[in-house]
């Protein structure tokens, strides 16, 4: 029986192991609506970006995370490599097509930004990217970044600079 109490993800997963299937109710509650968001600014398609989200936290319930790690880094970990494993796949990201329906309370000027924020961050490399989404829709640190990616933080700081300095010239346009 998961306890009102119990917040930390770690915690949920081991309680969801240990045959509680409301704690990874729980976990999914708390975990997927940033996965989402993540996948949804990476892939500029809702319906792709749920399938991923879904084919994520499917992999963690099948997993056995051994120690008292990182929940949610693992999960984005997971998440970014099927991400690269599609962009592999499909080197064109469609952005018209299944991107999440903005709320009924947008204004055209915001939605109207929200699709040239979109088409600005598809034109990076992917590895930029990620970097620049995870920094700044996500709010994690570059510590945080290099370890969901398993990469130095001089090569998240690297990739955040090359990224930057290139929407900085998009925008100049």
């Amino acid at each position: 029986m998961i306890d009102r109490e119990v917040t930390d993800p770690f915690e949920l997963y081991r309680l969801f192991k240990a045959g509680d299937e409301r704690a990874f109710e729980a976990l999914y509650g708390r975990l997927s609506p940033g996965l989402y968001n993540y996948l949804c600014r990476l892939l500029g398609d809702g319906h792709r970006a749920e399938d991923v989200l879904v084919e994520s936290f499917t992999k963690l319930s099948r997993s056995n995370l051994d120690g008292p790690g990182n929940v949610r880094a693992w999960l984005y970990r997971v998440a970014t490599n099927q991400c690269y494993k599609w962009f592999r796949k499909n080197r064109e990201v469609c952005l018209a097509e299944g991107f999440p329906e903005p709320e009924s309370g947008d204004k055209p000027r915001d939605i109207l930004r929200e699709n040239n924020v979109q088409r600005m961050l598809s034109g990076l490399p992917e590895a930029q990217r990620v970097v620049v989404v995870l920094k700044f829709y996500e709010d994690m640190s570059y510590p945080e970044i290099a370890d969901i990616l398993c990469i130095p933080l001089g090569t998240v700081k690297s990739r955040m600079h090359e990224g930057l300095k290139r929407l900085r010239r998009v925008i100049k346009k």
